[in-house]
């Protein structure tokens, strides 16, 4: 009996003293411990030793890679960094900075700059920059991720954020919010922002209240400032400008510039013409309440040598009375036999146009030209107010006319 009550004793003391010992290391686990100074290889071969990862350090150098629980001014290592908590300072790596909380101050690697929680200042790195918020700048050869940046992404293939302010990528951003510019050498993608898109190919957004300008097309799904594509715009509400290599789809859009402009509160019409050379013409006007583009193919009944028409161009309308206005138009065409004469004609006219029970409109007015061709193309005009004859071609400036008819669609 004596005996097990010994040794029920003697058990209960070792283990009592195992919880002790457990305990302290734990609080020396979570003690803090500054140091001026930490050089090291690989961890645990530095000056701090198996205690690295609980200490705070002001200067660390590393010939491979070190760990530590803080870092107060700079950081170097050969391969990575890792610190545990957070970072100030400058922090610089061959390959990865890993910072467990936040990161204020500079990041440099090769590779990586990981901060879980936070970076304030700048990070750049050869490949990717990842972290939660970021104040500052991140620039990175491949990828910058982070959930919300207040300050500038520069990537050279993508930029992904949830909310950021300035995002320049060589392939695409994408973002939910983007409130400052997009730029981007393919696609930017936005649900929502007050800034501006900039991109090879194409412009995505939800709404945007600044401008987007790509090689290709822009698409707003609510509201757009202005829009500048090389062959399509599409939104609903544009309070700026449109303008398109060839259509512009909007809801609302009182200036677009495009040949063709499918605005749902617009115009569209479909006329019929008559010029002082006797080309008639066949030309499709659409635009908002103001701006219009004009496309149109006609036929020569005078010249064999010009018998086929084509012009585009852009129009403004100015609403003079409730069934009067007047339009000023701006076209650039051809004329031509479709085997070796070809005329280029511009020119700019005023029409006075006057509504017919709201769908017919008639339209007439004056026009000043210019017709430019090759020097051993037969003139197709008499008389000329100015006219150049030069070594390889003939440019004329004449006054002319137009009238017709055109129906609202």
């Amino acid at each position: 009996m004596t005996r097990k009550l010994f040794s029920t004793a003697l058990l209960w003391l070792i283990c009592s003293i195992l919880v002790f010992f457990c305990f302290l290391i734990v609080a020396s686990a979570q003690e803090l411990k500054p140091r001026p100074a930490h050089v090291g290889i690989i961890y645990p071969l530095s000056t701090n030793g198996t205690e690295a990862p609980e200490c705070s350090n002001r200067f660390s150098l590393h010939l491979l890679s070190g760990v530590s629980r803080n870092e107060t001014a700079f950081c170097l290592s050969g391969i990575s960094g890792v610190v545990r908590q957070n970072a100030q300072g400058l922090m610089l790596s061959g390959i990865t900075n890993i910072v467990g909380d936040k990161a204020r101050g500079a990041q440099v690697a090769g590779i990586l700059n990981l901060a879980r929680k936070a970076t304030e200042g700048a990070a750049i790195a050869g490949i990717v920059n990842i972290t939660a918020d970021m104040r500052g700048a991140q620039v990175a050869g491949f990828a910058n991720i982070v959930r919300d940046a207040e300050g500038a992404q520069v990537a050279g293939f993508i930029n992904k954020a949830r909310t950021a302010d300035a995002q320049v990528a060589g392939f695409a951003n994408l973002a939910q919010r983007s409130d400052a510019v997009q730029i981007a050498g393919f696609v930017n993608v936005s649900a929502q922002g007050a800034g501006s898109q900039v991109a090879g190919f194409a412009n995505l957004a939800g709404k945007t209240q600044g401008v987007q300008v790509a090689g290709f097309g822009n698409l707003s799904r609510s509201d757009a400032g202005s829009q500048v594509a090389g062959l399509i715009n599409i939104a609903r509400k544009v309070k700026g400008v449109q303008v398109a290599g060839l259509i512009n789809i909007a809801e609302e859009s009182d200036y677009p510039i495009g040949l063709i402009n499918i605005i749902k509160n617009g115009e569209r019409q479909i006329g019929a013409s008559i010029d002082e050379s006797g080309v008639s013409m066949l030309t499709f006007r659409s635009g908002g309440r103001y701006l219009y583009g004009i496309l149109g193919a006609g036929y020569n009944f005078k010249e064999d040598n010009a018998r086929y028409a084509l012009e585009g161009g852009i129009g403004f309308h100015i609403p003079l009375a409730r069934y009067f206005r007047a339009n000023v138009e701006m076209t650039a065409g051809a004329l031509s036999d479709l085997k070796h004469n070809v005329y280029y004609k511009s020119g700019l006219r005023v029409l006075a146009a006057y509504k017919v029970a709201n769908r017919i409109e008639f339209f007439a007015g004056p026009s000043i030209n210019n017709l430019s061709y090759e020097r051993d193309q037969d003139d197709i005009r008499d008389h000329y107010l100015w006219q150049h004859k030069g070594r390889n071609s003939i440019n004329g400036i004449y006054i002319g006319g137009i009238a017709g008819i055109q129906v609202n669609l």
